[in-house]
């Protein structure tokens, strides 16, 4: 299966509790056994449980892409220890990054894949550049459908993108030339727009919040590239 509905202890926002890459899955500690084995399953990478600051809202915090994720400068020293030693044990090549901003809520404000990164306009140019620096790859400072918070927003991965219904065709064309993929418009969790809240998605598969309906999810599966 590419694609499975779940929700975390009630909730259908799953993107608030986690960040995927094609390497690799950080996610709220604490959730069931269970869901942790259809993310698994779904996302085929392995599941790193981790808290960031002490809060279980990792989704937030954190983004990235597959050379690294970007996270608070505010995390503490043994969040970061654990997570750079389950990476050392699934032997997986990829860097926990910490970045000295005044905005933390690094995935409300990023929307990356491994060609490109879109970072919130409210980023100042040497921060962006030090993102660009920590991901590899070639950043934009922009909105999204007068949205500052890109990453709430949308959900982009190697192989597609959906965003926010009020995207305008200039933004779907510039967002399309820079990431490289086909973007589309939709929503989730029974008519969300911010599709970046409601999901965790990377190039195996996507895990959507619970309430998101049919129609939704053959949407989602298209522009996310699992249909056909």
């Amino acid at each position: 299966m590419h694609i499975e509905r779940l929700d975390f202890e009630n909730s259908p926002y799953l993107g608030v509790f986690g960040v995927a890459t094609d390497k690799v899955v950080l996610i709220r500690e604490g959730l069931q056994e269970g869901k942790l084995e259809v993310l698994r399953g779904v996302l085929r990478v392995p599941l790193i449980e981790t808290s960031i600051m002490k809060s279980r809202i990792v989704g937030i915090f954190a983004k990235g892409n597959s050379n690294a994720i970007i996270v608070p400068h505010y995390i503490w020293d043994n969040e970061l220890e654990r997570i750079n030693n389950a990476l050392k044990e699934f032997d997986i090549d990829l860097r926990i990054e910490p970045l000295f901003s005044k905005l933390t809520a690094f995935g409300n404000l990023i929307l990356a894949n491994d060609k490109a990164a879109l970072v919130s306009a409210k980023f100042t140019k040497d921060e962006a550049k030090q993102i660009e620096d920590i991901l590899g790859v070639e950043v934009e400072r922009g909105i999204i459908a007068t949205y500052y918070a890109v990453g709430s927003v949308g959900v982009i991965t190697n192989k597609g993108g959906i965003v926010h219904p009020d995207t305008t065709e200039e933004e779907l064309e510039w967002l399309k030339d820079l990431f490289g993929v086909d973007v589309y418009l939709g929503t989730a969790n029974m008519g969300v727009p911010f599709v970046g809240s409601c999901m965790l998605a990377n190039s195996f598969g996507v895990a959507v919040g619970s309430l998101t309906t049919g129609p939704e999810i053959v949407k989602i599966e298209e522009a996310l590239g699992f249909l056909g």
